[in-house]
């Protein structure tokens, strides 16, 4: 295997079974098997570099996850202008200069030499003309998990350019998402030129309207207030963006069932709750409590409501969605415990 893992690693593109097979002087079919290997091993892991098998060949490449949390390091952030410009090689290459200062007029000569110039595309020269495809370094800047033109060119089609807001990281990272990170709320210059190029917006129910006046793609308003809510946004997030890992996804929905199950069951025959806002008659609900108006109260901890139960619910951006929902759960659950006790 670890021939088979250098050979990638040197390699720095797609390889298929046969050039690693004449590379590493093994039989292609024990190739095939090592790098299957080598994808599952690296996928266990969890780290910044994975292993891809796709149509038959096989790459090692930076996680996609954390491809947006290191991108300091890699080309410079292209310009609005420059990247339809990008967009329209990649999605109809091979692509003649002439038919491309057609659709994009006079100013895509420029942008044809500094697009050049960053290695993001090969111009060569044909008769009058000079004919464009998209690079191995467009495939690395882009994320795409191989650098040939027709398989760019579908991926380019197909693709849905995704972020989301900062509480949403780590629910996309454990979907396996293709996505960067925008503030859709209070925008800088760079959040506004991310949403210009976006095609897929997951944020806060009731925001949508905010973000407008800077992004005119598709919003999924993604409920995570209760585990049910986040389940649900799960599955809407699954089918409408492009690339969710269907392992990762199943993985990260048991994990919530199985919290949820341990949570109803802590809160069996618990006393009832007097809820003080909707989302905490939601989270009530969701853990089979009862609600009554004789109950115990709980309020959100930042409405400043005085309630015998506060749960927290402004939690800093960078915690893990499922563990912000159960530290509301285990205030709630230990706020009644106490209750009882004190009685």
């Amino acid at each position: 295997m670890a021939v088979v893992e250098a050979a990638l690693f040197a390699a720095g593109r797609p390889l298929t079974a046969a050039e690693i097979a004449e590379a590493t002087d093994l039989p292609a079919r024990a190739v095939r098997g090592l790098a299957d290997d080598l994808v599952r091993d690296y996928s266990g892991r969890g780290g910044g570099i994975e292993v891809r098998g796709f149509e038959g060949r096989y790459v090692m490449q930076v996680r996609s996850s954390v491809a947006e949390r290191v991108k300091k390091v890699g080309p410079k952030e292209l310009e609005a202008p420059l990247l339809r410009t990008l967009a329209i090689i990649a999605s109809h290459q091979p692509l003649s200069q002439s038919e491309l200062a057609r659709m994009r007029g006079n100013k895509s000569y420029g942008h044809v030499k500094e697009l050049e110039d960053r290695g993001l595309i090969r111009a060569e020269k044909e008769g009058r003309t000079k004919i464009l495809t998209t690079t191995r370094s467009f495939a690395e800047y882009f994320g795409l998990d191989f650098d040939d033109p027709d398989f760019v060119r579908r991926a380019m089609k197909d693709r849905k350019r995704l972020a989301v807001t900062p509480m949403y990281r780590s629910l996309a990272e454990r979907m396996g998402l293709d996505f960067s990170v925008v503030n859709p709320y209070k925008p800088y210059k760079n959040d506004i030129q991310k949403m210009k190029r976006l095609d897929l917006l997951v944020m806060a129910p009731g925001y949508a309207e905010r973000a407008r006046e800077h992004y005119s793609g598709e919003v999924i308003e993604a409920g995570v207030g209760t585990f049910t809510k986040l389940k649900e946004s799960i599955d809407l997030i699954a089918e409408k963006a492009t690339g969710a890992d269907p392992a990762k996804t199943g993985s990260l929905l048991e994990e919530i069932d199985s919290l949820l199950a341990g949570y109803r069951e802590r809160a069996g025959g618990a006393k009832p709750i007097k809820p003080l806002s909707p989302m905490i008659e939601e989270i009530a609900l969701d853990l089979g409590i009862s609600v009554d108006k004789g109950g115990v109260s709980a309020a959100p901890d930042y409405a400043g409501i005085e309630a015998e139960i506060q749960v927290p619910t402004h939690q800093p951006y960078e915690m893990d969605i499922i563990e912000r929902i159960r530290e509301r759960y285990e205030a709630i659950l230990k706020g009644l415990a106490e209750d009882e006790d004190s009685r």
